[in-house]
């Protein structure tokens, strides 16, 4: 099992790649067209095409606390159906971008990140038997892009 330390660093390695911040850039919004993900958000850019943006913007607008959440609430079935739209839609990614500054969309995109992929990284790991840090780090960064 690993530290809370061996965990942070595991996650700042995928952080870094993923957004150029140790700690994650909560409120980042990438689009490119060549990546499959199509629209990336978050901490460690979570994707449109994987569904999970939905999960992650269903979960921040469930929060009574969220400061983002009423104009969000609106983009709920687009971001369901993985609406390619949403990839050129600028007043979204405005808002993505403005609720990454709320104290709320941090709390919520630590624990989605956890639980959508640290947790399942770690069990992968655990049933491949990598128990070293930076093998746990692969594990989690290959979850995060699908593999």
């Amino acid at each position: 099992m690993l530290s809370d330390l061996q965990k942070r660093t595991a996650q700042a390695i995928v952080n870094v790649f993923e957004t150029g911040r140790v700690q994650g850039d909560y409120g980042k919004v990438t689009y490119h067209p060549l990546d499959s993900g199509q629209l990336t958000y978050g901490r460690s850019q979570t994707t449109l095409a994987s569904g999970n943006l939905y999960l992650l913007i269903r979960d921040y607008c469930e929060r009574r606390d969220s400061a983002f959440g009423p104009p969000l609430r609106a983009y709920l079935p687009q971001l369901a159906r993985r609406d390619p739209a949403l990839n050129f839609d600028g007043r979204f990614k405005g808002i993505l971008q403005d609720a990454g500054d709320d104290p709320v969309m941090h709390e919520v995109q630590d624990a989605f990140f956890d639980r959508i992929y640290w947790d399942p990284s770690r069990r992968a790991a655990e049933a491949l038997g990598v128990h070293i840090a930076l093998g746990v780090s692969v594990v989690y960064d290959s979850i995060i892009h699908g593999s």
